[in-house]
C-alpha cells in the first residue's frame, strides 16, 4: 500500500472525505432555517463584517441639542449605502461612559460593581486603541447589538436633555419625554440610512420612554423591546406597600452621579469644552436629584406646588395606555422573577390590546436584556425586530405570547409556553397559619401551614417586634445592575414568626400571585409588615422566593383605574390613612411578588412574617419595641393564598 509520510493512502483518503462529509453536514445545518424562541437561524444573515461608531448633536425643533452615538454597519466596500431599520435607545444613563477618567480612576467603582471590573477595564484600556478601552458604549455594554448591526441595522443611542453630553435641562412629565421621542423619531427617519421603521429597546426607565413614545402614535414606530419597566412606580419600587424603599433612593442617586461624571463628548469635542457648557445649563438639577426627592413623598395624592399628583402625572404608565393602545405599535415585553417590576410587567401586558409578547426570566434588574444561562436573548431581539422592521416571516407571531421560565426544574424543561397570565391551570389553595410544629424550634413561634383554618375561639402568636431582621445586603430592591444575593434566611427566620408545611411528599409548583390575609393587633397606632415565601431543605437552609410589605395604615383596599389581575389594590392616599385602633384585631391584605417556582420533593414550604427588613425598607424604630399579636382563629383566619398549579 503507498504511504505518504508512513500514512497509508487508502487512511488519508477515509479522512479526507469525513472532513468534506463534516463540511458538507455543517454547511447544510447552517442554512437550515430556524425560528423558535430563543433560537434563530437562516432567517437573516450577519452581510456586513464590521461596525462604524460616529457621535455628534441632533437639534430638537426647540433649539436644544441632543448627543448621539450612531452605529453602522461596514463591510470591505466601506459603510453600508443602503437604507436601514433603526434601533433607538433614548436614554438618561449616558450613551456612553468613560470609565477611566485621566488620573486612570475608575468611575465604576462608584457605583459598586464587582471588584473584578476595576482590573478588566484597565487592561482593555491598556490593549484597546485610541483610548477606546477606556469608553464603554452601547455596543459594548449590550453584546447583541454588535451582530444586529451586523445583520443590517443602524443602531442609534441618544442622551436626554440636560445628561450625558447633551444641553437642555431634564424634565420628567411623561407628554414631554413622549414629544422628544417622536421628534427624534421623525429625525432619524429623514436621514439616509435610515428606511424609516424604527423599533426602541432598552431597560427600566429606558423601556419607560419606549411606551411613553408608542402613546404619541409615530408611524415610524413600529415595534419595542421593553425590559421590565414600571405600571406604578410609588408602588413597584419607590414606597412598596406604603414603605420607603431606602437602598434603592440611597442607591440609585449614586449611581446616577457617577453616571454624569463619566459623560462622553461627542467626536467634534476635542477638548471637553462643549460637555462642559452642557453641563453648565444644568443648573445642578440631574436624576439623582429628581430621585431622591421621592423621599418626600410618601403617599400618592402628594401634589406639587404647580398642582400636579407627582404620582400620577409623572410616575405612572397607565395614563398613557389608550393612546399606546391606539397607536399598534408591537409590544414585547420583558420580565424577571426577582426584579423589582416583576408585578408590573404583568399589570403592564394585561392591559395592552396592541401586538404583544411577554418573556420571563429568572433574574433581576441586571442583565435582564443581555444573553444569559436561561436563553440567548439576542436571538429573541433579532427574531423580533425582523418580524416587524424588515418584514420578515419568521413566525414568532405564531407562537404562545407567554414565556416564562419555571425555576427549580432542569435547564432543559425550564422554559414554558403559555397563551394567558394567570395560567388558566393554577388553582388557589389557601395554607392557613397554624400552631406550633411539635419538636421544631425554629423562629419565635415554630407555627405550620395547615389546609383547614383554625375551630379555636382563641388563637395567637405574640411578637416583640424585631428591627434588625432582613433579607441581606444585596436584596432585588436595589434596582441596579448589580446581581442580587439573598443569603439563608434562616437566621431571619430564627427572629421572626414563621408557618412552615410538613415535609412535601411531591412537587409543589407554585405559579402566579401570591396574596396574603393576616390578622393582627398591637399596642401602637403603625407598623409594617414583612412577609418570605421561603422553600426550606432537609438541612433547615431557607431559600428566599418571594416577598411582600404593607404598612398598617395604609391597608384601606381599593380598585385600580386599569385591569389589576384582581390582585389587592391600595390608593396610599394620605387622606385614608386608618391608624391600628388600640388592640383591636385588624386584617392585611397584601399580594406577593409573583414567581413560578417548583418546591421539591423532601422540603418545605414556609411563610416567614416580620415586622422590618433592616437593610431595605425604612421602618421607624419604636421604643420600647411594639408588642404585636398574629391571630388565626377562627373568626380571624390568617392564611396566604397560593397559585398551585392543577395536578400539582
Amino acid at each position: 500500500m503507498k504511504r505518504i509520510h508512513g500514512i497509508p493512502l487508502a487512511i488519508l483518503a477515509i479522512f479526507v472525505v469525513a472532513i468534506l462529509l463534516l463540511n458538507l453536514f455543517k454547511g447544510q445545518a447552517s442554512n437550515e432555517k430556524i425560528s423558535r424562541f430563543g433560537e434563530y437561524q437562516g432567517y437573516s444573515e450577519m452581510v456586513y463584517d464590521g461596525v462604524q461608531r460616529t457621535s455628534d448633536f441632533l437639534t430638537l425643533p426647540d433649539g436644544t441639542r441632543l448627543a448621539y452615538d450612531l452605529f453602522l454597519p461596514v463591510n470591505n466596500r466601506g459603510v453600508a449605502d443602503e437604507p436601514l431599520p433603526t434601533l433607538f435607545k433614548y436614554t438618561p444613563y449616558g450613551r456612553a461612559w468613560t470609565v477611566l477618567d485621566e488620573d486612570g480612576k475608575n468611575n465604576l467603582s462608584e457605583m459598586g460593581m464587582p471588584w473584578y471590573y476595576d482590573p478588566m477595564l484597565r487592561f482593555r484600556a491598556w490593549v484597546m486603541p485610541n483610548g477606546e478601552g477606556k469608553r464603554m458604549d452601547a455596543l459594548s455594554r449590550t453584546e447583541w447589538l454588535g451582530d444586529m448591526v451586523r445583520s443590517g441595522y443602524a443602531v442609534i443611542v441618544v442622551d436626554r436633555p440636560g445628561t450625558g453630553a447633551s444641553f437642555g435641562k431634564l424634565a420628567h412629565d411623561p407628554s414631554g419625554v413622549a414629544q422628544e421621542a417622536s421628534q427624534i423619531i421623525d429625525w432619524i427617519a429623514a436621514q439616509e440610512w435610515s428606511d424609516g421603521n424604527v423599533g426602541m429597546f432598552g431597560d427600566s426607565i429606558q423601556a419607560q420612554i419606549q411606551f411613553q413614545a408608542a402613546s404619541t402614535g409615530n408611524p415610524h414606530l413600529k415595534a419595542i423591546l421593553p425590559a421590565t419597566t414600571w405600571m406604578d412606580n410609588y408602588s413597584a419600587v419607590v414606597y412598596p406597600g406604603g414603605v420607603l424603599n431606602k437602598i434603592f433612593i440611597n442607591k440609585y442617586g449614586n449611581v446616577n452621579t457617577t453616571f454624569d461624571a463619566m459623560a462622553t463628548p461627542v467626536d467634534q469635542d476635542l477638548d471637553g469644552s462643549l460637555l462642559a457648557q452642557a453641563r453648565a445649563e444644568r443648573n445642578g438639577v440631574d436624576l439623582a436629584e429628581k430621585v431622591v426627592g421621592l423621599e418626600e413623598a410618601p403617599y400618592r395624592d402628594v401634589v406639587t406646588p404647580r398642582g400636579r399628583n407627582l404620582w400620577v402625572d409623572y410616575h405612572t404608565l397607565y395614563p398613557l395606555l389608550d393612546g399606546i393602545n391606539r397607536s399598534g405599535t408591537a409590544v414585547y415585553l420583558i420580565n424577571g422573577w426577582y426584579d423589582i417590576y416583576a408585578r408590573d410587567n404583568f399589570l403592564i401586558y394585561a392591559n395592552l390590546t396592541v401586538p404583544k409578547r411577554l418573556m420571563v426570566r429568572p433574574t433581576d434588574h441586571s442583565g435582564i436584556d443581555s444573553p444569559g444561562n436561561d436563553v440567548d436573548f439576542g436571538a429573541e431581539a433579532q427574531r423580533w425586530f425582523d418580524y416587524w422592521l424588515k418584514g420578515i416571516d419568521n413566525g414568532i407571531m405564531d407562537e404562545a405570547p407567554i414565556h416564562y421560565y419555571m425555576q427549580g426544574v432542569d435547564q432543559a424543561s425550564a422554559w414554558q409556553a403559555i397563551d394567558v397570565w394567570p395560567i388558566e391551570a393554577q388553582q388557589l389553595r389557601r395554607y392557613y397559619f397554624g400552631p406550633p410544629q411539635e419538636g421544631r424550634k425554629v423562629s419565635i413561634n415554630s407555627g405550620s401551614l395547615q389546609g383547614m383554618p383554625s375551630t379555636q375561639s382563641t388563637a395567637v402568636d405574640t411578637y416583640t417586634v424585631d428591627y434588625t431582621t432582613t433579607s441581606g445586603k444585596k436584596p432585588r430592591w436595589t434596582g441596579l445592575a448589580v446581581p442580587h444575593e439573598y443569603p439563608n434566611m434562616r437566621l431571619n427566620d430564627s427572629k421572626s414568626l414563621t408557618y412552615t408545611t410538613p415535609v412535601l411528599d411531591a412537587p409543589l409548583d407554585i405559579t402566579g400571585h401570591p396574596v396574603a390575609h393576616v390578622w393582627l393587633s398591637a399596642d401602637v397606632s403603625d407598623l409594617d409588615l414583612v412577609m418570605y415565601l421561603e422553600e426550606v431543605d432537609g438541612n433547615g437552609n431557607s431559600t428566599y422566593v418571594s416577598q411582600g410589605n404593607l404598612r398598617a395604615s395604609h391597608r384601606l383596599l381599593s380598585l385600580p383605574s386599569f385591569n389589576g389581575l384582581d390582585l389587592p389594590w391600595h390608593n396610599h392616599f394620605q387622606s385614608e390613612l386608618q391608624p391600628i385602633p388600640a388592640r383591636e384585631p385588624i386584617e392585611l391584605v397584601f399580594d406577593l411578588l409573583p414567581t413560578a417556582y417548583r418546591f421539591q420533593t423532601g422540603h418545605r414550604l414556609r411563610i416567614t412574617v416580620a415586622f422590618a427588613d433592616a437593610d431595605s425598607f425604612h421602618t421607624p424604630q419604636l421604643d420600647p419595641a411594639p408588642l404585636v399579636s398574629l391571630l388565626r382563629d377562627a373568626d380571624h383566619a390568617s392564611f396566604v393564598e397560593l397559585p398551585v398549579i392543577a395536578g400539582e
